[in-house]
């Protein structure tokens, strides 16, 4: 079998993989676990900086009088261990189907049939028309509850340091899961922009935790 990009296909429907593609694949996952959060802990530093910094220094130490900077560093902690959860699938999902697999890279799940007599075929979501717009909307919707959990431990703690800021990034973060979301029925790969822009908003987020716990321990 065969396709207009030149990618083969196995009987099951799935991708033909050579054996350098089938090998797994693990510096992806810790590069996008350490360096988005590196660019959000840097964009959280310039709110700092450049906002309310003696007001916020207050606040961090008022509440650094009752120990509370280990809840900021716990969220930041629950945030890369979900980040590293979502992403480890990846490896896996390499062996499986290529970057050019278009609307097969949405199905979180290949399941087959088994029994007697059972095809070889792989069990895959409808891409096709209203009805392939449909799953990938809802796998838009499990992406963001994949992901989310640090947006939602961590944006009243945030917020009784940075309160405007963390308002923006939420609604950025809002904006970016609608268009994920819009963009996604359109077809694999639409979800791009709103995919940054929720991935900015979260690390960000993320950022100004870190930076709590860091100045409450002098760090700098």
């Amino acid at each position: 079998m065969g396709s207009d990009n030149g990618t083969k296909y196995l009987d099951s429907g799935l991708p033909q993989m050579t054996e350098d593609e089938k090998k797994p694949k693990y510096t992806s996952v810790f590069t996008f676990t350490i360096i988005p959060f590196a660019i959000g802990l840097a964009i959280a530093f310039a709110i700092y900086f450049f906002g309310s910094t003696t007001v916020y220094n207050q606040r961090i130490v008022a509440l650094t009088k009752n120990d509370l900077q280990w809840a900021f560093a716990a969220v930041v902690v629950l945030g890369r261990v979900v980040t590293f959860v979502n992403l480890y699938p990846m490896v896996h999902k390499s062996q499986i189907v290529k970057g050019s697999s278009g609307n097969l890279r949405s199905n979180p799940f290949i399941y087959k049939l088994i029994g007697k007599d059972a095809p070889v075929n792989a069990v895959v979501f409808e891409d096709e028309g209203a009805v392939g717009a449909y799953n990938r909307a809802n796998r838009s919707l499990h992406h963001m509850i994949e992901n989310y959990a640090v947006v939602v431990a961590g944006l009243y703690l945030a917020s009784t340091v940075f309160p405007f800021p963390v308002f923006l990034l939420t609604c950025m973060f809002g904006i970016g899961r609608i268009m994920h979301q819009v963009g996604y029925s359109s077809g694999y790969g639409g979800h791009g922009t709103g995919f940054a822009l929720t991935l900015v908003a979260q690390v960000t987020l993320e950022g100004l935790l870190a930076l709590v716990f860091l100045k409450s321990q002098k760090f700098f």
